[in-house]
């Protein structure tokens, strides 16, 4: 179910829509590793010595997806709230984001790049960052900028693309303040 709430709406990783992407592509990969035995004359049905491969696989993508960090996010009327290791959550505010999209169909990524470090609640030094998002996955990458995993996630990602449209928007056309006042 969609967590929405008078603080905004919550993001978060979804089991039962992991399990079905794994098993998408269990029903994909499958049939290859079948064609492969058999043209190395291995009986079709044969688990080895492909079998060990798919049970590693199918374990590791669930449990790499529970250890990144960023989930379960936060969408309010006021700012970007993500969760970093250890339940801690980060708040960002709207005007205080240079960029905020979601990237890729297959693995979707959520970009946040970060005007100004010292605006964040808690303020996290330029090393932290590192603790929040996908570090690996980046290959130049500013120190504001924060990667995080939308894969599998309630609601879905077409929903967060249009609310990040939505909130972004309505920040855009707000008037900004006067800085000399």
């Amino acid at each position: 179910m969609t967590e929405v709430d008078a603080e905004g709406i919550r993001f978060r990783r979804s089991r039962r829509r992991v399990l079905a992407r794994v098993a998408c592509a269990g029903l994909v990969v499958l049939p290859a590793f079948a064609l492969l035995s058999v043209a190395f004359g291995n009986p079709w049905y044969s688990p080895l010595p492909h079998g060990p491969i798919l049970l590693l696989a199918a374990v590791r993508f669930p449990a790499q997806l529970g250890r990144q960090a960023g989930l379960p996010l936060r969408l309010t009327r006021d700012f970007l709230e993500l969760t970093v290791p250890g339940g801690a959550t980060v708040q960002v505010d709207w005007p205080d984001l240079t960029r905020v999209e979601v990237l890729g169909r297959i693995s979707p990524t959520l970009v946040v790049d970060i005007a100004d470090r010292d605006r964040t609640r808690p303020v996290l030094d330029r090393w932290e960052w590192g603790r929040v998002g996908l570090w690996n996955r980046a290959r130049r990458r500013s120190p504001q900028e924060i990667h995080v995993s939308v894969v599998a996630t309630t609601p879905n990602v077409h929903r967060l693309r249009t609310e990040l449209a939505r909130r972004v928007a309505r920040v855009a056309d707000e008037p900004s303040p006067d800085p000399t006042t």
